[in-house]
């Protein structure tokens, strides 16, 4: 645990010892944390990561494609014989496997898009046989139609709070709908995903729409149309999920339809996040030997090339590669623009800053500054632990019901919303 809050990696240190990679073990252990939505099913995992060859950098993608395919044919039949439940509950878990594997895929790979948009296929075929339907409400933005999805309770015309949600740097729409949409349902909110401008899915949409810092612009679009939708009134808060973790403040920072704000974990200055997962490596070493060294480390972690590569191309540089970006001028200054600290003391509105204990000594000390550095009256910063909560991983992916049930436990009090 030492070593990883050192580093600051934000992948807590307990493996399930299925791979030997880290990164392809936390995922796995990740993608399981969506049983309880029936978005997985043990069995299923386990047997496709057996057939994993860890060396082989197509085995990961091919055998969760595989997986993928046989759940999606068990679907169509279910749907042929008008079973909805057991369709409903396979095609979700297809879009989960469909997932793993498009994330183990560069985005030159042909299978990278493709992969993506069978797992979208496979949730919006989902979509329609929950009761009440779960809606894909896109919002127009700069010309381009950005996923988003809207659910509530019922289709009567009683108004709720509603979650928006503001997923990570490395998640989809359909992922961040498994973390915490039917949580959100079931505890009578309304619940509002929105695949902002560098988020997976809007990239995938459109190559233009990459990362920017200024996310009150698009998030300003977004919630003009959440405010056209039924049931919804002015009790909006906003959760950000890693990465959003930044969104989610900035725009609470600037427009004041947030009446709460939740980042889980806040990232107020992505280039000290960078500094303490890349710094002490570009200092120590030198240029040459620090190009071979990375080359050698990405070719020997597929999962992590693949991580990497896609983060460059959601920001608008796929053209580079990860040595010619840690030594980019311009790209380290655009970095050092996602940065609020100086504005935490416009966040007024009632705030839960979430973060776990494994995360790493910098989310940990920027999840701090965030919290005393607004200037809500209401706020609350709330450290998972695995003694106390059973968790202590990013984003609490180790037990999401632990998280959910502090979320909640909040936001019932913030809107002194008591929906039985």
């Amino acid at each position: 645990m030492a070593r990883q809050q050192q580093l600051g990696t934000a992948r807590a240190p307990v493996e399930l010892g299925i791979f030997d990679s880290h990164e392809a073990d936390w995922f796995l252990q990740r993608s399981l944390s969506y049983t309880s939505e029936k978005a997985a099913e043990l069995g299923e995992c386990l047997s496709a990561a057996r057939r994993i060859d860890e060396k082989d950098p197509d085995s990961w993608i091919e055998e969760w494609a595989a997986l993928g395919r046989r759940v999606a044919d068990a679907a169509d039949t279910a749907l042929d014989k008008g079973e909805r439940t057991s369709a409903r509950e396979a095609l979700l878990r297809a879009c989960n496997y469909f997932r793993i594997a498009e994330y183990g895929c560069r985005p030159s790979d042909p299978r990278f898009h493709p992969l993506w948009q069978d797992s979208v296929n496979a949730f919006r075929t989902a979509c329609p046989l929950y009761d009440p339907p779960v809606q894909f409400e896109p919002v127009t933005f700069e010309g381009t139609e950005l996923p988003a999805y809207f659910w509530r309770p019922d289709d009567s015309n009683v108004t709720r709070p509603t979650l928006v949600v503001a997923g990570g740097n490395d998640d989809t729409g359909e992922e961040d709908f498994f973390i915490i949409g039917p949580a959100a349902v079931r505890r009578g909110y309304n619940v509002f995903i929105f695949e902002y401008p560098g988020h997976r899915g809007a990239v995938h949409t459109d190559p233009e729409q990459v990362k920017r810092p200024d996310y009150e612009v698009p998030f300003a679009t977004a919630l003009n149309h959440l405010q056209t939708l039924p049931g919804v009134d002015d009790r909006i808060a906003l959760m950000g999920f890693s990465g959003g973790g930044y969104v989610a403040p900035r725009v609470a920072i600037h427009d004041d339809r947030v009446k709460a704000v939740i980042p889980n974990s806040p990232m107020i200055d992505y280039a000290r996040i960078a500094d303490a997962l890349l710094g002490p490596m570009v200092r120590r070493i030198p240029g040459p030997i620090l190009k071979w060294g990375i080359n050698r480390k990405l070719a020997r972690n597929p999962l992590i090339h693949a991580y990497m590569e896609y983060g460059l191309w959601t920001t608008g540089l796929d053209d580079m590669t990860l040595y010619e970006w840690m030594n980019s001028e311009q790209a380290q200054r655009d970095w050092a623009k996602f940065n609020i600290v100086d504005d935490l003391h416009r966040i007024t509105c009632p705030s839960l800053a979430l973060v776990g204990a494994a995360e790493g000594e910098e989310m940990l000390r920027q999840t701090e500054q965030y919290h005393r550095g607004i200037s809500s009256k209401n706020k609350t910063m709330h450290t998972f632990t695995m003694d106390r909560d059973g968790s202590h991983d990013h984003c609490m992916l180790d037990n999401i019901s632990r998280m959910h049930q502090i979320v909640f436990q909040w936001l019932n009090d913030v809107f002194d919303y008591r929906p039985g």
